[in-house]
């Protein structure tokens, strides 16, 4: 079976790869330890929370105006 080696150790596969002998839990472990910190790149829930409700109102605004715009053209029609 090919394996490709970018991806022996990808969430995804780490699993069947250790089943099938491919890597050892040793080996993932070791990988895992490596990996950078990224903590910081966390996204404040609050924050993100305040910026989703501006976003979805605005979403909301568009929609509404795409609504108007359909009604106006299913109008003209004239059937």
């Amino acid at each position: 079976m090919h394996t490709d080696e970018n991806k022996i150790f990808d969430k995804r596969n780490a699993e069947r790869n250790i089943k099938n002998g491919i890597i050892t839990p040793e080996d993932y472990e070791i990988y895992l330890s490596k990996l950078p910190d990224v903590s910081d790149k966390l996204i404040n829930p609050e924050e993100f929370s305040s910026d989703s409700d501006e976003f979805e109102s605005k979403k909301g605004d568009e929609i509404q105006s795409k609504k108007k715009v359909v009604k106006k053209k299913s109008k003209g029609k004239g059937k």
